[in-house]
């Protein structure tokens, strides 16, 4: 319980009444047996909470306790601090009525910790939500079995918002806010086209991660479009990607990634798979996982052969329609797409650097021309270009060293 303590205003020193919100709020797990204990850690980020300077000002020895049952996600909320400024602080500023609108309406405890475990242990007798949803794949690691399952939340939500994966749903949506930056609640009452999918250990049915997802129409020209209605394409849009961060660091990221593309590659409706916004540790997992699902396709051997012949051919670049042949195929969006080329043409670094410089440089040429065009000195026009290319080179090498394609 929080103290009664207050102080006045007049003893007021600034640094021993403010902290940083993301230090003081503690995000805990219970786990099976709550005898066990809890699982402890911090957010990223608070900002969509307490501010863009995430501060709280007013208390001393401020803790934050946002606990959840690691099974149900039923939320507890309880506020702790050894003194409170006495400055009559206004009750929209006081810290648990700004967290309470981030939290499912009327689905939460505070403070009763005895009310809350009463209330959890319940609804773990009956939990089984993943046995509705489709399982689109299963994976075993250290001898625990995990399922992924694809929930069409934005469909359910318009016929049952009392659904009990719609629930859930609203327990676990803050942890996008406090993990994701710049993420928000998805509008799930005008947009139906959202689907989650969930990972859960099948043995003790905990959460692992989870990932929002959404398709948009895939306009191919009037000509395609006219043919037949079996020809509509959708593109699917990763927006959201989690690990649970007791869990990260385990793998769990990437089996997620690689089976949502194996999901999607199959649909024949699908045409391709796009990322929204991502930050550069997805984009690293992305690389990693899309560079490994070429490899196994035999596309660097597809790709290195094709080149072979006019590699050091200086006038020499990689046919634009190869190419989108190519990125039809495995459904990769073109930048990408180009991407992965560029790298690949650099893990053949002996036999292909040529023809990696000239691609990579004609890229940064044709995306910056408004810009280089106004640089009217030719020696600094190529130097930006040359510094460009060496920034790309070196980003490379290090997404190449982790990936283990380079030393």
């Amino acid at each position: 319980m929080e103290s009664n303590s207050v102080a006045n205003a007049s003893d007021f020193q600034p640094q021993s009444w403010q902290i940083s919100s993301n230090e003081a709020l503690k995000i805990s797990l219970i786990e099976k047996d709550t005898e066990a204990g809890a699982i402890q850690f911090s957010p990223l980020y608070t900002y969509p909470i307490f501010g863009d300077e995430e501060m709280i000002y007013g208390y001393k020895d401020l803790v934050i306790h946002l606990v959840f049952d690691s099974i149900t996600y039923k939320p507890f909320l309880n506020v702790k601090y050894s003194e409170k400024l006495n400055d009559d602080i206004n009750p929209e500023k006081d810290i648990i009525n700004k967290i309470i609108p981030f939290l499912p309406k009327d689905d939460y405890i505070l403070k009763d910790e005895l009310k809350w475990v009463d209330s959890f242990t319940q609804e773990r007798k009956n939990f089984n939500i993943m046995s509705s949803f489709e399982k689109i794949d299963e994976y075993t690691k250290d001898s625990n079995k995990f399922g992924i399952y694809r929930v069409p939340i934005g469909e359910i939500i318009q016929t049952n918002k009392e659904s009990s994966i719609v629930k859930f749903w609203e327990r676990i949506q803050i942890f996008t806010l406090l993990f994701i930056e710049a993420a928000t609640y998805l509008n799930l009452q005008e947009e139906p086209r959202w689907v989650i999918y969930l990972i859960f250990n099948e043995q003790d049915k905990n959460l692992i991660g989870f990932a929002t997802t959404y398709s948009y129409w895939d306009y191919q020209g009037f000509q395609n479009f006219d043919k037949t209605s079996s020809n509509i394409q959708f593109n699917e849009k990763i927006s959201q990607f989690l690990i649970i961060p007791p869990y990260q660091g385990k793998g769990h990221g990437s089996t997620l990634y690689q089976s949502l593309y194996s999901y999607w590659n199959k649909q024949s409706n699908v045409s391709c798979i796009t990322v929204e916004d991502p930050n550069e540790q997805f984009d690293d997992l992305r690389d990693y996982n899309d560079l490994k699902i070429l490899q196994e396709n035999k596309f660097f051997q597809d790709l290195i052969e094709y080149c072979s012949k006019d590699k050091d051919d200086k006038n020499f670049f990689i046919n634009e329609e190869w190419i989108e042949t190519q990125r039809h195929k495995y459904k990769f969006e073109k930048r990408q797409f180009q991407r992965l080329i560029e790298m690949i043409l650099l893990v053949e670094n002996k036999t292909m650097i040529n023809l990696f410089k000239r691609q990579v440089k004609r890229r940064i040429w044709i995306k910056n021309y408004d810009s280089l065009f106004e640089i009217e000195d030719e020696d600094q026009k190529f130097k930006a270009i040359d510094d460009s290319y060496l920034l790309v080179k070196q980003d490379y090498e290090r997404i190449l060293k982790t990936c283990k394609y380079i030393d």
